[in-house]
């Protein structure tokens, strides 16, 4: 892996890429002060290992299907197609029972990928040339009027994009943006003020925020400078970087108020699993950690997204070579 995060659409492993407009640039510091939102859910971490019931959510007309973001009611967001017979992507929401999707495209956009929505009606990702305006946008969705976002010291050309990956209920975004060399940043982001804020893990070459819960604490993924790809954790300040025991491979992506971090990791055999990981601010011989593979999974199991219920989303790739998303529902 080199200094950018790869895309998340292409690889199994990766990072969305999510791009912000700002005033002058981003701002160092702490993240801004969090608006008044919805009250948060208050509770501790489940113990691992988590029981789960799995349910494969796939659009019938597509092989190619992943499940991003879902919402303390289990709302889902996600998008499907860009493989072979799929088309382009196409976003959409879906309430329990995932039986009825929703789509959520930008008008005229080449494509629309969602990334993550909120419990008040917000829906965030990223769209690729839409009209007239060439590159890769964030977009912000607050019920059915969309807003695009691109931040402004982000490259040309191929390296024209900014992609939104999260957003808590008090209205906090993260996401990245790349620059002239196509390195990927990470910010964290006011949607209310459009103040940034730069996300800087120690050591980083490169860095992606994904996840920020209504605590306003943060996961990611970065490469560190010796080309090492981890996961991180921003709390009130402080970063943890974390590694799952053994992997080659680490990337963290979304987060509940229980601090409870998912992702994927790469095993010494290269294959892929997701993870739920607890207690991230502890030392590395206090964490504990929880390997999930989906069922019906054929090496490849990432996992995007938690709730406070500890529910889970994310996508695996089944004997047929099909990508499919999932939700799973503690038992």
């Amino acid at each position: 892996m080199h200094s950018a995060i790869p895309l998340y659409a292409s690889t199994a492993l990766g990072a969305l890429i999510v791009a912000l407009s700002a005033c002058s640039g981003l701002t160092s510091g702490s993240l801004p002060a969090q608006p008044q939102g919805a009250a948060p859910l208050s509770g501790s971490a489940t113990p691992t290992p988590i029981p789960f019931s799995y349910q494969t959510v796939d659009d019938p007309n597509s092989n190619v299907n992943r499940v991003t973001g879902i919402n303390q009611l289990g709302k889902i967001v996600g998008w499907y197609g860009g493989g072979s017979g799929s088309g382009t992507p196409e976003s959409y929401t879906a309430e329990p029972p995932y039986t009825k999707f929703t789509n959520i495209n930008y008008p005229g956009a080449q494509s629309t990928t969602a990334t993550g929505l909120t419990s008040n009606y917000i829906d965030v990702g990223f769209v690729t040339n839409p009209k007239n305006l060439p590159g890769v946008w964030a977009f912000l969705r607050i019920k059915s009027l969309w807003t695009l976002i691109k931040f402004h010291g982000e490259g040309s050309g191929q390296n024209a994009v900014t992609q939104l990956l999260g957003m808590n209920d008090s209205e906090l975004g993260v996401g990245y943006y790349l620059n002239d060399s196509g390195v990927s940043n990470a910010f964290a982001l006011n949607g209310v003020t459009e103040q940034f804020t730069a996300i800087k893990p120690p050591d980083e070459a490169g860095a992606a925020a994904y996840g920020i819960n209504g605590k306003g604490d943060i996961s990611g993924t970065e490469t560190t400078t010796g080309g090492k790809t981890e996961g991180f954790f921003l709390e009130t300040g402080t970063y943890y970087q974390f590694t799952y025991p053994g992997a080659k491979v680490t990337e963290g992506m979304g987060l509940n108020w229980q601090d409870q971090i998912v992702g994927d990791y790469e095993d010494p055999s290269g294959g892929i699993h997701g993870f739920i990981l607890t207690d991230p601010q502890a030392g590395s011989a206090k964490r504990i950690w929880q390997s999930i593979d989906e069922p019906n999974a054929s090496g490849t199991t990432v996992v995007t997204d938690i709730n406070d219920n500890d529910q889970i989303c994310g996508w695996y790739v089944d004997s047929a070579g099909n990508i499919d998303g999932f939700v799973a529902t503690p038992k």
